[in-house]
């Protein structure tokens, strides 16, 4: 026997698909506690793969390479050089202001790195990789 409760069953059924949702939402919710789309944090670094063209000047004395970066990043090549190989590292830090908002949009920036005597028959590595770059000139 079925108990007439004054509501037709499809706003029953609407009240139960919402109540499922709402609970998924809330669910959802409970693991981004904290998370207001401010960053939090200090700075932080990581090291990339040089993946863009790598231009010796003419001197033969600087490298530079471009990064993608954006909001409140900023890239930095650095090197270590001997007789024979110069290996390059490109380093991605991110600076992070509790209660500012990184700005989303991405472009190129130049970085380079300054040799101690010009590059002349070195060979030019990538530090994350291993990977040997191809140096062209400008």
């Amino acid at each position: 026997m079925m108990r007439h409760t004054g509501m037709n069953p499809r706003s029953l059924h609407a009240r139960a698909i919402l109540a499922t949702l709402l609970g998924a939402f809330v669910l959802c919710a409970c693991g981004q506690a904290g998370r207001t789309g401010i960053p939090e944090s200090g700075p932080s670094s990581a090291s990339q793969p040089i993946t863009r063209p790598t231009v010796i000047s003419a001197d033969g004395r600087t490298l530079t390479t471009d990064i993608p970066i954006g909001g409140c990043q900023r890239g930095r090549l650095s090197g270590t050089e001997s007789d024979t190989t110069v290996s390059l590292t490109l380093t991605l830090t991110t600076h992070e202001k509790k209660g500012e908002a990184c700005a989303a949009n991405i472009g190129l920036e130049p970085v380079s790195f300054t040799l101690q005597k010009p590059l002349d028959t070195r060979k030019v590595v990538d530090q994350a990789t291993g990977n040997p770059l191809t140096i062209t000139k400008p």
